[in-house]
């Protein structure tokens, strides 16, 4: 009757173990504490911070590039006076203005707003990184969790199964080398939570550097993840999505409008600038008695730079040609490798969950009654000890991998997000 109930409350134990695949998922603390760490992560990124400053220059450098020249002001001071009519030349006092070719100016404001397009595009593409990053630790710190909590399960069952095997070696109703595999295995699962716990630790680190937070800062177990949920685009609205939405992508399309105007700025390399400008010259007092004796004059000056040097503005126009040519080979290189990736999670994404599926109504119900069937086998003497031990290690091992399909599919997600740029 002993060895009954110490088998019934290892029966009890496993029950408990197995109901947790059919059992509620807590959503909302676990939910709110991986957006928690995101909201944590673009807040206090040196990287993101570094980005959105990158863009705000860029927009800041808009009205610089495309602001007319600064003006220029000169004076002239005679050290060997001019006679004139009216008197000498004393002192002269100028300004002019250079204006370029119309069109220069609203070329360059068009290239550097595109360059601003691009860096606020790097700046949402970091965010997308860092969260897909953060979801990744987060469910490996859940997996880890995991194997540490059933490894502790399995722990406690052979344990259970330790006095049973003692208490059959002092009967002489089993040999004394079920007892030294027994105590091996415990050994091996001391060991292996020990590997996991400083396993565990590292992540923490990982996230807690992700976070820009002090290494050591304490995470709180992670003890269930939201439930996989069937994904609801098929793979040509992917590729849309990613074709509108894709960071990565859409930088490459704002540089080839960029290049296109930068292009089309260096073909105005051959047209003249314009230079406006005013003189004020002082006169001083002659010796004549004339009305306008010592009356001050002026000039104004128009002037116009000659591109006689037809090599350099050659060169430059046949240098922004190549740059246009490679950024949209660039565009299509991008491309293909985006919708590589979607297709290529896409299928993964599709057999994780086929793999969920299977785990959750197949071959845990299975290993379940196969260990059960070893268990009384075992108690009836028909199963031998190392029978029942891989029954139970097949039972928790198929548990371990339907857990590791979840983690897979969840961070296949994450990755999908990334690729395409946009939450699903």
């Amino acid at each position: 009757m002993g060895r009954r109930h110490l088998f019934y409350s290892i029966n009890i134990i496993l029950i408990i173990i197995i109901m947790s695949f059919s059992s509620v998922w807590a959503e909302d603390i676990e939910k709110e504490s991986l957006d928690l760490f995101i909201e944590q992560a673009l807040g206090n990124s040196p990287k993101i911070q570094a980005a959105y400053n990158n863009w705000k220059a860029a927009e800041y450098n808009i009205k610089q590039v495309s602001g007319l020249p600064d003006p220029v002001l000169h004076y002239t001071y005679f050290g060997e006076n001019i006679q004139t009519r009216v008197g000498p030349q004393e002192r002269k006092y100028g300004i002019s203005q250079k204006i370029p070719f119309p069109g220069k100016l609203n070329l360059k404001r068009k290239a550097e707003s595109e360059y601003a397009k691009m860096r606020k595009e790097e700046y949402e593409s970091l965010k997308r990184e860092v969260i897909k990053n953060i979801k990744f630790i987060y469910y490996d710190i859940f997996w880890v969790d995991k194997i540490i909590q059933i490894t502790k399960e399995e722990k406690i069952i052979l344990e259970n199964l330790e006095q049973v095997i003692k208490a059959k070696y002092e009967s002489n109703l089993t040999p004394q080398q079920d007892v030294i595999k027994v105590q091996v295995e415990l050994s091996r699962l001391i060991e292996k939570l020990f590997i996991l716990e400083q396993n565990r630790k590292s992540l923490a680190a990982k996230m807690n550097s992700v976070l820009n937070r002090a290494v050591d800062t304490e995470i709180e177990k992670i003890t269930s993840i939201e439930e996989p949920e069937d994904l609801k685009y098929e793979l040509s609205k992917l590729r849309e999505i990613a074709k509108e939405s894709q960071q990565d992508l859409l930088v490459a399309s704002l540089d080839i409008e960029r290049a296109k105007y930068k292009k089309s700025l260096a073909r105005l390399n051959y047209t003249p600038d314009l230079t406006v400008g005013f003189d004020y010259i002082q006169i001083g007092s002659g010796s004549t008695t004339m009305s306008n004796d010592g009356q001050d004059a002026w000039t104004g000056t128009v002037s116009i730079n000659v591109p006689l040097w037809f090599d350099k503005s050659n060169a430059d126009l046949r240098s922004k040609n190549a740059a246009l040519k490679a950024s949209r080979n660039n565009y299509k290189d991008i491309e293909n490798k985006i919708i590589y990736e979607i297709e290529d999670v896409y299928f993964k994404i599709m057999s994780y969950k086929s793999i969920i599926s299977l785990y959750k109504t197949a071959l845990i119900p299975q290993t379940e009654q196969a260990f059960e069937v070893a268990e009384i086998g075992y108690e009836t003497g028909t199963v031998d000890f190392l029978n029942l031990l891989d029954s139970e290690r097949i039972l928790l091992q198929t548990k371990l991998a339907y857990y590791k399909g979840i983690v897979d599919y969840q961070k296949s997600i994450s990755y999908l997000e990334r690729i395409i740029g946009k939450d699903l």
